[in-house]
């Protein structure tokens, strides 16, 4: 998988006020490949993984890397699977290819349809290393309301075992 596919879905994360707020855990990654998600500032607690239960104010520069390996090539038929609950209620739930095809998904109350290439099959078994330096938007796009997603997102390779799994939290307001 790309890693700015990663990037995106894990970058912004918790809240105290108005901002975003994040946490993860880990629940599985292949023994052949690595992961580490690292903030340079705004995060309370870390592991194995990188940063973790972090928080970022609107308009912040957020700063820090993604740095892993993929142990073995991801071919066609690998997946990721995304399983949250945005405000404990409401499901958005998708699966895509990891490569090869387009990625489409429909963001749930908003109802915005996002769609966003993959790269290539195979994905090549390499190191990623991916700096982050995104500066948040100085305005919430929820116009202050409080969302909040919590779940899952799978990686698999094409036989079905899992090269990443981790649970996510993440609220903005």
């Amino acid at each position: 998988m790309k890693v700015s596919v990663a990037a995106l879905l894990l970058t912004p994360v918790v809240v105290s006020g108005s901002g975003v707020q994040f946490s993860r855990t880990v629940t599985s990654i292949a023994d052949d490949s690595s992961f580490a998600l690292k903030f340079d500032s705004g995060c309370s607690s870390s592991d194995d993984y990188g940063s973790n239960d972090c928080s970022f104010a609107w308009g912040d520069e957020v700063t820090g890397s993604v740095d892993g390996e993929l142990g073995h090539d991801l071919n066609e038929g690998s997946t990721f699977d995304v399983n949250l609950k945005v405000d404990r209620i409401i499901s958005w739930k998708f699966s895509c290819a990891t490569c090869g095809e387009n990625c489409t998904t429909t963001v749930p109350v908003v109802n915005q349809k996002v769609n966003f290439a993959m790269p290539e099959c195979p994905v090549a078994a390499s190191a990623i290393s991916e700096v982050i330096d995104q500066v948040l938007p100085t305005d919430p796009p929820t116009d202050g309301v409080k969302v909040s997603a919590s779940g899952s997102v799978d990686v698999k390779d094409e036989s079905g075992a899992a090269v990443l799994a981790l649970d996510l939290d993440i609220t903005i307001q």
